[in-house]
């Protein structure tokens, strides 16, 4: 079994937080700012493509905290 650690996860956190802040953006401002944003942030660009191109893949953490624990 691999141990990730605190580290990696803390990075998986903030890299998670640029996405959902990209999402964001791509509402207001496009796709192209939220790449931009991502590229700068240090999200891989393979990471920020599969996001801003395929809907399916968006994280939807709200609505999976609407049910009963």
């Amino acid at each position: 079994m691999v141990d990730r650690g605190t580290t990696r996860s803390r990075a998986d956190a903030a890299m998670a937080a640029r996405v959902e802040d990209a999402l964001k953006i791509v509402e207001a401002d496009g796709i192209h700012p939220a790449l931009e944003y991502m590229e700068e942030a240090g999200v891989p660009r393979d990471i920020a493509l599969r996001v801003l191109c395929a809907p399916n893949f968006h994280r939807h953490g709200d609505e999976r905290r609407r049910g009963p624990r």
